[in-house]
């Protein structure tokens, strides 16, 4: 619902993908590969080790299962603006947030898609207290590959490494989100350990199929993603769903967070940090940020060879201690 959203920083539009090099893409696939475990080992918070989780036939079952939970509770019901609303949530910045005039994307793909699956599992664990991160130091390792450095342009891969070595920090502890990276000062052992309580747990995916995406969002889940090809704003279609009108180019990251399904078509709602700049619809009143996308709209924004900003990834984090 429009009325969960605080004010914008602004309305500029910045984007802040980086491409990776070959030799960054295969040092990352080597990682991945020696910290990957099954996913039946999910995201008990046991330890603070780093959760890489593998796509395999368990993942799947599991997706499947959580889709018909979604589906016989409906869809509706788990949109994350509704999810927001039912847990009686006050974040600082609502359920969507926004990056500014500067090009931070690659946390806020992150950030969304890590919250929708944070949203999902209050839910459906009942939890009464969900605390709002912010990833500014995450983002920040990032960039620096362990040294913290502030400022725009970052790669999906490092980003969801230093998320899942580090965590992700409370807006309780380092405060909300700013252009200036202010919650760098905030950096501490105290919260350092409140921040690895709630690590990120990703699963990279395969490609950047249609069908594997919707299969992670029917069940309750976020992905970040990474594109060269996004839209600026959105018209209704006959579905009464706001979908992509003006496009744009650069590469940007923004996280998929939604399944829907109408008579006559499936799609993915995706929701940008741009402000909220696509109209309403018979899902959303008032402006939002986001928008739907079908399997001809997002093959656009797939295609392009996108991992080259980094490998998409589902995004489960822990719930804290």
């Amino acid at each position: 619902m429009s009325d969960l959203i605080l004010p914008e920083l602004t309305d500029i539009m910045c984007n802040g993908l980086i491409e990776q090099t070959e030799a960054e893409r295969v040092e990352h696939e080597e990682w991945v590969h020696s910290v990957s475990v099954p996913f039946t080992l999910h995201w008990q918070d046991l330890d603070d080790n780093v959760k890489i989780l593998q796509w395999d036939s368990n993942w799947e079952s599991f997706l499947s299962q959580r889709a018909a939970l979604v589906e016989k509770e409906g869809r509706q019901r788990h949109l994350m603006w509704n999810l927001y609303r039912s847990l009686q949530l006050n974040w600082s910045f609502g359920y969507a947030f926004s990056q500014g005039n500067i090009g931070t994307c690659a946390m806020f793909g992150h950030l969304n898609s890590g919250h929708m699956s944070v949203l999902s599992n209050a839910f459906r664990l009942n939890r009464t207290v969900v605390q709002e991160t912010n990833p500014s130091i995450a983002y920040a390792l990032a960039r620096g590959n362990g040294t913290a450095r502030w400022g725009s342009g970052a790669n999906l891969n490092p980003m969801l490494r230093w998320a899942a070595q580090v965590g992700n920090h409370l807006v309780a502890d380092v405060g909300r989100y700013d252009t200036a990276g202010s919650a760098l000062r905030h950096r501490n052992t105290a919260t350092n350990a409140k921040a690895l309580q709630h690590q990120s747990i990703g699963i990279p995916l395969r490609s950047p199929s249609f069908e594997d995406c919707y299969a992670v969002c029917a069940a309750g889940f976020g992905i970040n993603m990474g594109t060269h090809t996004f839209p600026t704003s959105a018209i209704l279609n006959r579905d009464g769903l706001a979908v992509p009108h003006q496009w744009r180019n650069g590469g940007h990251a923004m996280s998929i967070i939604g399944a829907w399904e109408t008579p006559v078509d499936q799609y993915l709602y995706i929701l940008n940090s741009h402000g909220a700049r696509y109209v309403g619809d018979s899902l959303h009143t008032g402006m939002q940020h986001g928008f739907y996308a079908n399997r001809t709209t997002f093959a656009r924004m797939a295609s392009n060879n996108p991992f080259r900003y980094g490998n998409w990834y589902a995004h489960l984090m822990e719930m804290g201690r």
